[in-house]
């Protein structure tokens, strides 16, 4: 049933972040992947979700944004927004990595990723994400 592989993309995104520190630094994020359109990995109840789909034959990634799960750590059930059009699969790290930076640089003290992004907003989050895109454009 997969359309598009996530354990590359999760090894990717774990390369990435190493540094211990950092990742205390980042907090608190919920990233849901899943490889195929019935959601095993639950992406759209991420804070960060990523979901793997086929387009002509190619695997290709859409990325939603404050999604929440109902738990203690997301608060109300509800699914992220879709924040453009699918990202090819040596993009999504850097896409995933611009989220990351928008949100410490937009952040208050102790503020966490998912807090940020409700007060904030998804738009701010669009155009550095969509700026890695090497494989596709989208109209500005």
């Amino acid at each position: 049933l997969a359309n598009a592989r996530s354990i590359p993309i999760a090894e990717e995104l774990t390369e990435r972040w190493q540094d211990l520190d950092e990742l205390y630094d980042i907090g608190e994020i919920d990233l849901h992947i899943s490889g195929c359109i019935i959601s095993c990995g639950h992406h759209h109840s991420g804070h960060i979700g990523i979901l793997g789909v086929d387009k002509d034959g190619s695997e290709w990634y859409q990325l939603t944004l404050g999604g929440a799960d109902g738990s203690t750590l997301s608060g109300p059930a509800v699914p992220g927004r879709v924040i453009g059009p699918s990202f090819a699969a040596d993009e999504v790290a850097d896409a995933v990595e611009a989220v990351i930076e928008t949100y410490k640089a937009q952040r208050t003290s102790g503020e966490r990723f998912i807090d940020t992004l409700r007060r904030i907003g998804v738009e701010p989050f669009k155009a550095p994400a969509n700026a890695v895109r090497r494989s596709t454009a989208i109209a500005a």
